[in-house]
């Protein structure tokens, strides 16, 4: 069994100082072999915002990997923004932008979505879509994880874009075998098995909230815990309540005939 923690949105220079003990707290309790930041780490892309958002993930004590968002690139500094935006991400936080940790059943695949000529919409080229593709058919028998900012789905009630290229590149996936997603971006959680049509539902996609943003978008701060193997993900939402993180409910999903199957109800805390 492999346990990973999915954090996203931290938006350093917006964050919650109040929730920043609960959140290692409630990280290093859960004791994950490795910890995935979904993108925003910082809310404007400065030195100032990178640093305390790198010494945090350094103070999380366990192993970590990240993708860069839409606010890791600069918006107003726009020569910086078009000529290397991703300077400031790779000096603090990590000079790869798409990781990759194989932890033996479980593979995680970064993949940066960001796009510098767009303030918000994410983007996923025809080459990113083959590389996790192939990853996804090179790794049957084991589990892989995308972890990307930008979702791949939204629901009807999300006002924003849905990222240019996600469309294909889920239609691309779920021939290549079973996956999970992880995106956060929305400021909200959604975990479910996306069906784009019959037979094909082989992505579990999983949104999380903002680990620490005071941007809560009238959600709460939240992060999740993946307990997986090749075929069975358990998925636990911790949600910030009255200054500390608890377990609010956990859903679990195993492989079937047609893909990710939910077993049983919700299980509410």
């Amino acid at each position: 069994m492999i346990r990973l923690v999915q954090i996203s949105d931290l938006h350093f220079g917006r964050e919650d100082p109040d929730l920043l003990d609960p959140l290692r707290t409630a990280i290093q309790g859960a004791a994950p072999d490795l910890v995935i930041m979904a993108g925003d780490f910082v809310q404007r892309a400065r030195a100032s915002q990178f640093r305390p958002a790198a010494d945090f993930m350094n103070s999380l004590g366990q192993p970590w990997l990240g993708v860069p968002g839409n606010h890791d690139i600069p918006l107003y500094n726009l020569l910086l923004r078009a000529l290397d935006p991703f300077r400031r991400y790779k000096c603090w936080i990590c000079p790869e932008l798409e990781p990759c940790v194989d932890l033996g059943d479980v593979k995680v695949v970064g993949l940066n979505t960001t796009d510098p000529w767009a303030h918000q919409r994410g983007r996923v080229g025809e080459n990113d879509v083959h590389r996790v593709g192939e990853a996804i058919s090179s790794n049957q028998g084991g589990l892989t994880i995308i972890a990307a900012h930008h979702p791949f789905h939204h629901t009807a009630d999300v006002e924003k874009d849905l990222m240019i290229g996600a469309s294909e590149a889920l239609e691309h996936w779920a021939q290549c075998g079973p996956h999970v997603i992880m995106s956060g971006h929305l400021h909200q959680w959604l975990v479910e098995p996306f069906v784009r049509r019959k037979g094909a539902n082989m992505t579990l996609q999983l949104h999380c909230g903002t680990g620490l943003s005071t941007r809560r978008r009238g959600h709460p701060n939240d992060f999740a815990v993946l307990d997986c193997t090749a075929e069975d993900v358990t998925v636990t939402r911790m949600v910030a309540e009255d200054g500390t993180f608890h377990d609010s409910g956990r859903t679990r999903y195993t492989l079937g005939e047609h893909g990710w199957e939910r077993r049983g109800a919700q299980i509410e805390r």
